[in-house]
């Protein structure tokens, strides 16, 4: 039994060592070509994980240029050893996104895991590749786009001057996170958000996020149109109404960072009777300084504009809490539309003329602020 047992361990020792597949395996065809290549070897083999490393050996660089998406399927883990993946001149499409965004019908997908290692860069390209640049191109225009993709991981590289947002995660993401991500975006593009979540996610952790961003660092958008035709969309779902259309479960936390286009720090909007609530937001600093764009607030709460069916009523975003925010907005904390009970502790606004919580015209209930300071 016991040489039984030994056998076993040396066998799964040797798994644990042998050499990951990566597109370097493979000499047929473009990277994109390569990488595939890759992931259906993974997959054929049961391994269902690849590596991209930092030497392209057909290339003979440090750089890896797709012409198209890498598609992650269900059950995946996609490793970024120290490597730089960049979208090649003039492809208008997502550096990442899940296999069930680009199934007819769309799918839903599981089990993926989108892990840096090294100094891993995601990055959307050197000049615009679509026209109009920025997000009026659609969901292509996105850097990771996840569709209805539960228990997922995005973690540990840098994305660099993105198409637009840098990622975005819509109906149905679920039980996930996305953590240790640096922006690297200069608002060379229109609407580089940093992460986005969109109508129908829930349960998803957003933490130790920094660099710099174009617009707003971390955004919660619920938003439906009734006719909406998804093929300028930036929801590859598009923004018809659903069931299960609400945003909930939501944590955000240990933000660093600054957005160069003078937007916010973390957005929070819902209107079209979708709900937003059990939102936990903290520690949230700016690291903007004195000669840059102040952003128009650390938090900003709702909006007055950007419904479609109707605006938002008193109870559809509820159950807030903010706290720790250090920011040189001009309003540390701006409440534009509807809030029902909300907490905003230890709030403090930097560099002098800022307002701390500002309210705007719309019906409030069951705020409470606490500890809130300018310096």
């Amino acid at each position: 039994m016991r040489f039984i047992a030994l056998c076993i361990c040396l066998i799964w020792s040797a798994a644990a060592m042998a050499d990951p597949i990566t597109p370097n395996d493979f000499r047929k065809g473009t990277d994109s070509d390569r990488i595939e290549a890759a992931i259906r070897e993974a997959i054929r083999t049961g391994v269902n994980s690849i590596e991209i490393p930092r030497w392209n050996q057909q290339r003979k660089s440090a750089e890896w240029l797709i012409d198209r998406a890498i598609l992650v399927p269900s059950d995946f883990t996609l490793v970024l050893n120290d490597c730089l993946v960049r979208l090649s001149p003039g492809t208008a499409d997502n550096i990442i996104t899940n296999a069930g965004a680009r199934t007819q019908p769309l799918s839903s997908n599981k089990n993926i895991r989108i892990t840096g290692k090294g100094n891993a860069v995601l990055s959307g390209g050197l000049e615009a590749h679509f026209n109009p640049p920025g997000d009026k191109s659609g969901y292509r225009t996105i850097g990771i786009l996840l569709y209805d993709t539960q228990h997922f991981t995005i973690e540990g590289f840098t994305m660099e001057e993105t198409q637009a947002w840098a990622i975005s995660m819509e109906h149905g993401c679920a039980y996930g996170k996305v953590a240790n991500i640096n922006f690297a975006n200069t608002n060379k593009f229109p609407n580089q958000d940093g992460v986005d979540v969109r109508k129908g996610c829930h349960d998803i952790i957003i933490e130790n996020i920094t660099g710099i961003t174009g617009d707003d660092v971390i955004a919660l958008t619920g938003l439906a149109t009734p006719n909406d035709t998804a093929k300028t969309s930036m929801q590859v779902g598009g923004r018809l109404p659903r069931e299960n259309d609400d945003i909930y479960n939501i944590t955000i936390r240990n933000i660093q960072a600054k957005c160069v286009g003078g937007h916010a720090l973390v957005r929070l909007l819902n209107q079209d009777g979708i709900k937003m609530y059990n939102i936990f937001v903290s520690g949230i600093f700016d690291t903007s300084t004195d000669k840059e764009i102040r952003p128009g607030a650390g938090i900003r709460i709702g909006e007055e504009h950007y419904w479609s069916s109707r605006m938002n009523v008193l109870g559809e975003t509820c159950n807030i809490q903010v706290e720790n925010v250090r920011t040189r907005a001009k309003a540390a904390v701006k409440i534009v539309g509807t809030l029902k009970n909300a907490t905003f502790r230890d709030i403090t606004g930097l560099g002098g003329n800022s307002q701390l919580v500002e309210f705007g015209r719309q019906p409030v209930e069951g705020i409470r602020i606490i500890d809130a300071q300018q310096l």
